[in-house]
């Protein structure tokens, strides 16, 4: 016998029921559809490792999140759970905010949750407006969580947090989600990533985590922004990429360059179809804007990557109405 709580009620597990037989015998509507482990319609997640057989299928991102099939899951101690999805929303307590150019500004966040560097999560602006934004940061013991806010003059969220919010206030952020993120079976493999604007944000994260492993094999961070002011970071990444001589850093802009800046004037995607024309056995992270990634994307699963080993954050602009 196990006991699950579920919308912070504790349901009484009994073997050989499932989690989704033992939640709906206690009244709760969970989405389903083959009962087999087979269509995923019932994936849900745990606050520790669920049994091995209810992770059937899943990808090494999903496993490692803790998400588990509840039609598959006879549990084998008590634990907590939630719909993929859910609304479950935690306060957060600003402890820095820094410059990082005229519109971006850097959001660090002392949160007490588990995070992968790379996902991405809601800040609520009151209980129906929110705007996501991907983490930069990996989650240490402080668990500080840094996020890039880029500042839009018609985007509610974002001028709140760039203008109204202050260290020392507390703010309401929904859980991390989110697949783009770096995993054990990285390990070894070349590490390709491209972004736009702060679309670099969850591929700090990434970078940072593969330093924390120690990662060999060799990594091109790719970022493009409109100019040269707008690549924040450059300092930083340029040092990471001096010290490490697996790292190589490629900023470019697509206006004003001027000579001994070290920028390429050139498109994002150009710049990557011509360095790489060869990605069999290759994890790509794409973030930023849409058109960048649909088309490198295409690039890259023509190259040889395949669907799995390609992971992709699209970014939106925020709106005043965003829900």
């Amino acid at each position: 016998m196990s006991i699950i709580t579920y919308e912070s009620i504790a349901v009484v597990i009994e073997e050989p029921q499932t989690v989704l037989e033992g939640l709906e015998d206690a009244g709760f509507a969970i989405p389903f559809s083959c009962r087999a482990g087979l269509c995923h319609s019932c994936l849900m997640k745990a606050d520790q490792q669920p049994p091995v057989t209810a992770q059937q299928g899943l990808t090494d991102n999903q496993k490692a999140q803790y998400f588990f099939l509840a039609c598959s899951c006879i549990p084998k101690s008590d634990m907590g759970i939630s719909l993929i999805g859910d609304t479950a929303r935690s306060q957060a307590m600003v402890v820095d905010k820094k410059i990082l150019n005229s519109t971006v500004l850097a959001l660090f966040l002392q949160t007490d949750f588990r995070w992968f560097p790379g996902q991405y999560l809601t800040v609520w602006y009151n209980e129906v407006q929110g705007r996501s934004y991907s983490i930069a940061s990996r989650c240490e013991q402080e668990k500080i969580i840094e996020l890039h806010i880029k500042r839009h003059e018609q985007g509610l969220v974002s001028r709140w947090l760039h203008d109204e919010i202050n260290v020392g206030q507390s703010i309401i952020l929904s859980k991390p989600m989110g697949n783009c993120f770096y995993s054990d079976d990285h390990a070894g493999k070349p590490i390709l990533m491209a972004a736009t604007g702060t679309g670099l944000a969850p591929l700090m994260g990434i970078l940072r985590e593969a330093l924390a492993q120690e990662h060999r094999a060799p990594i091109y961070l790719y970022a493009a922004a409109g100019d040269a002011e707008g690549l924040y970071y450059r300092d930083e990444l340029e040092v990471l990429a001096q010290n490490n001589e697996n790292i190589h850093y490629i900023p470019s802009v697509r206006r004003g360059v001027g000579n001994g800046t070290g920028l390429m004037q050139e498109d994002l995607v150009d710049i990557v179809k011509q360095r790489h024309s060869d990605l069999k056995g290759w994890k790509v992270f794409l973030c930023g804007s849409e058109n960048m990634i649909k088309q490198l994307q295409r690039h890259s699963f023509f190259q040889g990557a395949t669907v799995n080993d390609i992971l992709v954050d699209a970014f939106v602009i925020d709106k005043p109405t965003e829900k």
